[in-house]
């Protein structure tokens, strides 16, 4: 879960892990161990460091969840990146003359809910 929770937000803050690792101070071989298929689990010095960097908490990165953060919707917006980001990536893919009609669905269906 760790592994995920840091993945998932070093792509949601778009940083690379070169840039974590200079925000952090943290070699960039540790960090891509943290986020390989070895999915080793840092300190808590290290964890404070990667939380205070990706604006989380420790808490978050360990357990996908916050009950201590008073900035709950942050955590709100990164489930509902998390939630559609393939859906996303796949949006990206399509053609132009694809996305221009799925787009003008999306917002039409939108402001129908919002009325």
């Amino acid at each position: 879960m760790f592994r995920d929770n840091l993945k998932d937000l070093i792509e949601y803050k778009d940083l690379r892990t070169k840039e974590l690792s200079v925000l952090t101070g943290i070699n960039k071989r540790t960090l891509d161990s943290y986020l390989d298929s070895r999915a080793i689990i840092p300190n808590a010095e290290i964890a404070v460091k990667l939380a205070h960097a990706l604006d989380t908490t420790v808490e978050f990165l360990v357990t996908g969840t916050s009950s201590t953060n008073p900035e709950q919707h942050i955590y709100e917006d990164f489930e509902i990146y998390r939630k559609y980001k393939n859906i996303t990536l796949e949006l990206e893919s399509l053609p132009p003359e694809l996305l221009k009609p799925i787009t003008a669905m999306i917002h039409t269906a939108a402001e129908e809910l919002k009325a």
